[in-house]
């Protein structure tokens, strides 16, 4: 790819940026190769062909929900697999996984002439800017069926976390075969960052972000979508904060009404609660 030159003050965006992630590996058949290689730890001559099933109009996606920008994937042997960049914390995230990919195991049994000998493994993978169990931090984990001996039952659904937050306890295995410098690129915040990870793919992935940022409609989306998650953290703070502050004032005015119901005065209950006496007297 022809490398694009571009003044070094333009704003650098992540690769953290669900819509710049999309955008990168969609359009990079080189970079997209080299990331799932690495990923699934196959020769990138063995996977001969990725086809991407989710082309987007990003501009319908800037102020959606921000779960929807997963990089959903075939490879000519057959396997699904979905690559889903994930910077914000949901409670029931293994749950919604696991109902995400076995709706695509559904999908191909609805198809006509089904057989289950023709079932075909479904990959989700997850790159994390968060820790998913905190009593079992690892920085790449991969999760499938099988006993308590280890022993598989089946490899059709299989599930890969990488957590950005555990680079450090990234293992030699994994440090060597790559897995460490995408996190790397993942996490970057400079095109200086950028520039010194000696990662073919990663530098494919680079000069990508340089051609997306070098254009005027490409860069405002990429910025509009990064206002709307601001937008989006923003709200949720709030609601967050109001939601604490409320709670906060209902074990005031619980604390009260038990005070009165013991006899204590209004001035003594002001005193401790902080409510005023017509606060009190209300209750």
């Amino acid at each position: 790819m022809a490398e694009i030159k571009m003044d070094e003050n333009w704003t650098f965006e992540s690769l953290m940026n669900d819509v710049m992630f999309h955008m990168v590996f969609v359009n990079n058949e080189k970079a997209r190769l080299a990331l799932v290689s690495t990923l699934l730890n196959i020769p990138e001559t063995q996977i001969e062909e990725i086809v991407v099933l989710n082309p987007m109009q990003y501009m319908d996606a800037i102020a959606s929900k921000l779960t929807v920008l997963d990089l959903r994937m075939r490879l000519r042997t057959g396997q699904y697999v979905n690559i889903e960049m994930q910077v914000r914390r949901y409670s029931e995230w293994t749950n919604r996984t696991v109902v995400y990919s076995c709706r695509q195991i559904t999908d191909q049994s609805n198809a006509d002439h089904f057989d289950y000998h023709d079932l075909e493994p479904v990959i989700h993978i997850a790159i994390m800017n968060h820790t998913l169990f905190e009593d079992h931090k690892r920085f790449f984990s991969k999760y499938e069926l099988q006993d308590s001996e280890g022993f598989v039952y089946s490899d059709k659904l299989q599930f890969f976390v990488m957590d950005l937050k555990a680079i450090s306890e990234a293992t030699t295995e994994e440090r060597s075969r790559g897995l460490v410098q995408w996190a790397e690129a993942f996490k970057a915040q400079s095109w200086d960052q950028m520039r010194r990870i000696e990662n073919t793919g990663v530098k494919e992935a680079m000069e990508q972000m340089r051609t997306i940022m070098s254009s005027p409609e490409y860069r405002q989306i990429i910025w509009s979508r990064k206002l709307a998650q601001m937008d989006y953290d923003s709200q949720m703070h709030s609601e967050r904060a109001e939601g604490r502050a409320e709670g906060r004032a209902e074990g005031r005015a619980e604390d009260a009404r038990r005070m009165k119901m013991k006899g204590y005065s209004v001035e003594d209950i002001s005193d401790i609660t902080g409510l005023s006496e017509n606060e009190i007297a209300m209750l």
